[in-house]
């Protein structure tokens, strides 16, 4: 590590003070921001002074819920048969996909995966991984790839009753191994995975949560009222929803992260209040998967973030197409959600409070993450216009810092082999839909 100044950098930080600085610079110490503003007159300590020559930095994104292992599903054939609910799509599409990986293709997976969110300037990844013929060791596998691309990680494995009780044992206990393993590392924060209540017994939730009364619990990454099959489940075992649920069973706490939450009710919109766990919107996720669309007051009553479910890496897309998904269901005067908002400072709270650092925005103190675009603008950007330029402006990064170093530099990967990464993986996509075709 050393200290960098990033100079003649136009400043973007929607949520942070100021949002806009025409003509700046970042520098950064270690790693962390340690100045945001006019360059300093005195530059003699610094060991690296770089020209960033009028492009637009803003901070690395956080993506708050995806599936790594879905990298390689881009482009699969379809089902033999089309799905005609959100479960039997499921059964069809998914729960086929995550049977049918191997060490190999989750491997694949991991490395094309990370390697398109680095791309898109995402730079810490909140996944929901499931490979359920590569368990042990699935994680520290993951670890070793984000180290690799010097992105930010929470982990959790996928724990779930549908695959019998040797794999059920088996996810739980590597998600255990992780929170032991990886607990005091800097850069990952391991989570307890659970797929969603309806594939967990009452009998599994509770070895669950025993175990967790273990640890300093670091919080369950679970899919809630995605469909409404899930809180019918609940309501089938004798529970009002799936959060009265995880109440009554003890799985809930300021750090679990609660995925899609189109169904709830209002209870369960207290409960996830009373826990100060975090809600995960998936816009475009739930517009593919026709399960509804989420309330949108709850995010003047929730801490929600967005993530993407593993619908696609770029954060500024699904941010756009959340908002238009949104405007072709809401009237003309009925106010949308601020997409921006949930991305910039929501998932920046959320990653902060769950890393115990200061994460996602472009302020002294605050780690050294940021993407760079190329941008010239066609029309005048001030900072009341940031939004208009982020959203239906910029494309992709040129350059991308994380920890006060670069990763992506003038369109380049920085000691990554980009091209052998993808011709790995387009190798194992083939292999991999083959096995899923075999899966009956």
């Amino acid at each position: 590590m050393s200290k960098t100044l990033f100079k003649n950098l136009r400043i973007v930080n929607p949520a942070g003070t100021p949002v806009y600085i025409a003509n700046g610079c970042i520098s950064s110490n270690e790693g962390i921001i340690d100045h945001v503003g006019g360059t300093p007159s005195n530059q003699s300590d610094y060991d690296e002074i770089i020209d960033m020559k009028g492009k637009t930095a803003v901070p690395g994104m956080i993506n708050g819920h995806t599936h790594l292992y879905s990298a390689l599903a881009l482009g699969m054939p379809s089902p033999r048969r089309i799905p005609k609910s959100f479960i039997e799509k499921l059964r069809n599409v998914w729960w086929k996909l995550d049977l049918a990986l191997d060490e190999a293709s989750t491997y694949a997976s991991y490395q094309a995966g990370i390697l398109a969110c680095l791309r898109a300037g995402v730079t810490t990844i909140m996944d929901h991984h499931s490979s359920q013929n590569f368990i042990s060791g699935s994680i520290s596998r993951l670890v070793e790839v984000a180290n690799r691309f010097g992105v930010r990680l929470t982990t959790a494995f996928e724990v779930t009753d549908r695959n019998g009780p040797q794999r059920f044992e088996a996810a739980l206990n590597e998600n255990l191994v992780a929170i032991r393993d990886f607990s005091n590392h800097p850069y990952v924060h391991p989570m307890m995975g659970l797929h969603a209540s309806f594939t967990l017994s009452d009998t599994s939730l509770k070895i669950i949560a025993g175990h967790l009364d273990k640890f300093d619990n670091p919080g369950v990454h679970i899919h809630v009222g995605e469909d409404k099959a899930d809180q019918q489940d609940a309501l089938d075992r004798g529970f009002d929803s799936v959060l009265d649920r995880l109440m009554k069973l003890e799985l809930l706490n300021k750090n679990s992260l609660i995925i899609h939450g189109v169904h709830l009710t209002e209870a369960d919109v207290a409960a996830v209040k009373k826990a100060r766990a975090f809600l995960i919107h998936c816009p475009t996720s739930n517009a593919n998967n026709r399960v509804g669309l989420m309330p949108g007051d709850l995010t003047r009553k929730l801490t929600v973030g967005l993530g993407t479910d593993g619908m696609q890496s770029n954060m500024l897309i699904e941010a756009k197409e959340g908002e238009l998904i949104r405007s072709s269901h809401i009237s003309g005067r009925d106010r949308n959600i601020d997409y921006l908002n949930l991305l910039f400072k929501q998932n920046a709270t959320i990653a902060s409070r769950l890393f115990n650092q200061k994460i996602g925005l472009l302020e002294k103190g605050y780690h050294a993450d940021f993407a760079v675009y190329d941008y010239h603008p066609r029309t005048k950007f001030t900072e009341y216009n940031v939004a208009g330029h982020i959203l239906s402006g910029m494309q992709r990064p040129c350059d991308v810092v994380t920890r006060g170093k670069f990763r992506i530099r003038a369109n380049k990967f920085v000691s990554i082999n980009e091209d052998e990464i993808l011709a790995n993986a387009r190798l194992e996509s083939v292999k991999l839909w083959e096995k899923i075709q075999q899966i009956g």
